[in-house]
């Protein structure tokens, strides 16, 4: 990760009159410099050299250039400098790409008159496997030393969690299914607290055990280190002052940010995300906090496919990109572009994903269709579990299983499996006081007796 502080802040560009106009001189080099991205000081360093250009002036220039379309916002740092963002076409052609492609017609659009979402049941099948895995991925993140497979397979057999790694998994997926039945709710100081609470249940250091559901102490300070080098790149601001920063934020989520003042709900749902990171206002849980409140800000606007669609994944594949972001942001005047832009990305390869996902699902139905040769009374619960069994032949499957994976009922979900061992697709044994079930050995051989 890069520290590197810009040589100056925009403010002090009023008393200094000649490098003001050695950058404007420089006008014509940016695009050069930047080749049309948005770059933090420690980047263009290196770049204006290798146009022949002094860093320290290119940077003036570019900060000029800034400027002009720097919007300051409501939320300001510990010094009483606001945060600000650029809205020009940086931030403009990922969010049409994003809003393109969740759209009517695009690859990841939910409102799709074809597909596998126009089945109901489908939907609720893929949306319970992304909170799962965005339940797993956000905690594997903050050290939950498990992995995807383990921690989906726990929530999906409702097995009880085994170790720290595991309660940190079910918390979060509680967490997550929470916030939807929180969409009508303004944001508040005692939301987050519950949030917060839920996320920390029982995995709390024994030093730290009140610390869940409410606000970190003056004796409590924190410092955020880096995951590699232990240098500390954030400190947060002080406990005093996060009740009246905290409000302030609040304030900022539920204004209606609309006409001149308007605000795209995935940039503003970013920036609650770098705030209440930044703000770190709890003794542990603040990452998960702020990736779930970017997930309840979005499913409020109207963003539904984020249900389908897990994030923090992408965010653990880059580690070093995310605290580099809000490193940006930070040293660079507190200008959130660095942090809003480097989400919009992740949300955009999420994206591609998800899309990519819904193909594979329309191949596994397409698969699951042949089994009708089998049995023609196989509904698509069942068509779609023997044939992930004939990939796995080794998977258990469980009622429990089967009910949380589909959302469904415990009384269908028995009735699911019990019918498909009635055919002879599946054979049943007890595991301790609880039976499961297991692809039939002969299936593979009646589906090449009927060429398929």
């Amino acid at each position: 990760m890069k520290l590197e502080r810009p040589p100056f802040r925009l403010k002090d560009l009023h008393s200094d009159l000649d490098r003001v106009t050695r950058g404007f001189h420089l006008f014509g080099k940016v695009p050069q410099i930047t080749n049309g991205k948005y770059l933090p000081w420690h980047e263009i360093r290196h770049r204006a050299r290798q146009v022949g250009a002094d860093p320290i002036d290119a940077w003036c220039a570019i900060k000029l250039q800034r400027y002009a379309a720097k919007r300051d916002l409501e939320l300001v740092q510990p010094d009483g400098q606001p945060f600000s963002l650029n809205l020009e076409g940086e931030l403009q052609e990922p969010l049409h790409r994003i809003d393109r492609a969740t759209g009517g017609g695009g690859p990841a659009a939910l409102n799709s008159d074809r597909g596998v979402l126009t089945d109901e049941y489908h939907r609720a099948r893929m949306r319970i496997r992304s909170l799962m895995h965005e339940a797993a991925e956000s905690s594997i993140m903050e050290g939950a030393a498990t992995t995807r497979k383990i921690a989906v397979d726990m929530l999906r057999s409702d097995r009880k969690p085994a170790t720290h790694g595991e309660r940190m998994i079910a918390n979060n997926y509680a967490a997550m299914q929470r916030i939807k039945h929180w969409l009508d709710r303004p944001l508040s100081v005692q939301m987050l607290l519950e949030l917060q609470a839920t996320l920390t249940n029982g995995t709390l250091e024994p030093k730290d055990q009140d610390a869940g559901g409410r606000l970190r102490r003056l004796d409590e300070p924190i410092r955020v280190e880096g995951f590699a080098t232990g240098e500390v790149i954030h400190v947060p601001p002080s406990a005093e002052l996060l009740p009246h920063r905290l409000a302030a934020l609040c304030e900022f989520a539920n204004a209606a940010h609309e006409g001149r003042r308007f605000l795209h709900p995935i940039v503003k749902a970013s920036i609650l995300h770098f705030m209440i990171g930044y703000e770190h206002p709890f003794v542990d849980g603040n990452g998960r906090t702020a990736r779930a409140v970017f997930y309840w800000y979005a499913l409020r606007n109207g963003y539904d496919v984020f249900e389908y669609m897990p994030i923090s994944d992408r965010i653990r594949l880059g580690t070093s990109r995310y605290p580099q972001a809000y490193i940006d942001t930070e040293l660079d005047d507190g200008d959130l572009t660095y942090f809003v832009l480097y989400k919009l990305d992740i949300i955009e390869q999420a994206l591609e994903g998800f899309a990519e996902r819904l193909r594979h699902e329309e191949a596994k139905i397409k698969r699951s269709e042949q089994l009708l040769r089998l049995s023609n009374s196989l509904n698509l619960r069942q068509r779609l579990l023997i044939e992930h069994a004939l990939r796995h032949p080794q998977t258990l499957y469980t009622v429990s299983s089967h009910e949380n994976s589909n959302g469904i009922v415990k009384a269908t979900a028995r009735a699911d499996l019990e019918g498909l061992a009635k055919k002879r697709l599946l054979v049943t044994a007890m595991r301790g006081r609880e039976r499961v079930y297991q692809l039939a050995p002969g299936v593979p051989a009646r589906l090449a007796r009927k060429g398929l």
